[in-house]
């Protein structure tokens, strides 16, 4: 009788071990399964934050180049004051306030007389246009487009062989990018203005609108009847 007892007595403990296991078990499970429901929401949710941020940064650079304090309008004024100071510039115009600004000048303050050489006076003003373009921020694209002057052929279009405007345009191109100018930055060509005559037009855009096409280089010509 003792004997039974006895084997009773550790026969129980041994079940009640296997139950306390089984729902430890099962409750290591369900733990387990609720950090990895915490875990993706709160992947999701700084998922959801990230993309709200970004799209609540590209509104803000979109409207923020409207500020007078903005890098956009900095970047003007500064070439602003650089042509104020420049020989032979003959009209500066902001053609949108803190966006656009177009200088008008003289080929020949640029260039020598008659030939595709920038003038050695000039190359500071070369340099500053440089340091300008370069000095765009996280956010902003500053652009510039230098159109050269040239006439145009009987049948109304422009040159197609070797000119002086047109070597002078590449000239200007391999001395701006030859002195680190940002590449994606540039565009040169070859206009239907007055002969003789360049221009400088410098834009401020934020990266969706530096996507779109902005091929302003050339003015539609239109046939006289």
């Amino acid at each position: 009788m003792d004997i039974n007892n006895l084997k009773i007595a550790k026969t129980v403990p041994k079940s009640q071990n296997n139950t306390i296991l089984q729902f430890v078990s099962i409750y290591l499970l369900i733990l387990a399964f609720f950090i990895l429901l915490v875990t993706i929401s709160t992947i999701d949710q700084k998922k959801s934050e990230a993309v709200m941020d970004s799209l609540q940064l590209r509104e803000e650079l979109s409207d923020s180049d409207r500020g007078a304090d903005s890098p956009g309008q900095a970047f003007i004024q500064k070439l602003n004051d650089l042509f104020l100071k420049a020989n032979g510039v003959k009209k500066i115009e902001e053609l949108k306030t803190g966006k656009i600004l177009r200088i008008e000048m003289g080929a020949e303050a640029l260039f020598d007389n008659d030939r595709a050489t920038i003038k050695v006076s000039q190359r500071d003003l070369i340099d500053r246009i440089i340091s300008a373009l370069s000095s765009r921020p996280p956010g902003f694209q500053f652009d510039m487009e230098f159109i050269v002057g040239t006439p145009i052929e009987p049948s109304g279009n422009l040159p197609v062989n070797q000119t002086l405007p047109m070597a002078r345009a590449g000239a200007f191109v391999r001395q701006i990018l030859g002195r680190g100018a940002p590449p994606d930055s540039i565009s040169i060509g070859l206009g239907a203005i007055d002969n003789g005559e360049i221009i400088f037009e410098f834009y401020v855009r934020t990266p969706a609108d530096a996507k779109k096409f902005y091929a302003r280089l050339l003015s539609p010509l239109k046939k006289e009847n």
